[in-house]
């Protein structure tokens, strides 16, 4: 299990205290507190947010080239070139030159990488559950109302 500051364990706790929070500090705190939790189990795949976001799209997305994988993940070449390496040698990810432009990589997840990700996405189920404890049906469906609508206000402001 990663080791992690014990500051940032804390920092959750002082919000819960914290008598005039805000929402975008639940969700921070919460999408932190979350992520720890999945990557303590996978310790051997990095803690980086770039790893695992580039692993998921890999795994949406299989035989994109390492430069449209680096667009998909908002990453820069560098930093998805020494993820792939860590990744090849953990056997998840395996690249093919393309036989036409050698300069083209295509990047595809492995059988055991594929396994990875389903045993991933059943921890995030888990976890999930655990975040849902005690909150009903119409609680949730209000709060997924609730969370689309702020998602929806900042794309709008974005977009502007």
């Amino acid at each position: 299990m990663p080791s992690y500051p014990e500051e940032l364990k804390k920092r959750p706790r002082r919000l819960l205290e914290n008598p005039e929070p805000e929402p975008s500090m639940f969700i921070a705190d919460i999408a932190n507190t979350f992520g720890r939790m999945i990557v303590s189990d996978f310790p051997e795949e990095g803690t980086s947010d770039g790893y695992r976001r580039m692993f998921r799209t890999l795994c949406l997305n299989d035989g994109l080239t390492q430069v449209e994988l680096a667009r998909a993940a908002g990453l820069t070449s560098p930093s998805v070139s020494a993820a792939l390496n860590k990744m090849e040698a953990d056997g998840l990810v395996r690249r093919v030159p393309d036989e036409k432009d050698r300069r083209k990589v295509y990047v595809y997840i492995t059988e055991k990488g594929r396994e990875r990700d389903r045993e991933i996405i059943a921890r995030c189920r888990e976890v999930e559950s655990i975040m849902l404890r005690g909150v009903s049906e119409s609680e949730r469906s209000e709060l997924l109302r609730l969370l689309r609508k702020l998602l929806c206000n900042l794309i709008d402001e974005e977009d502007r």
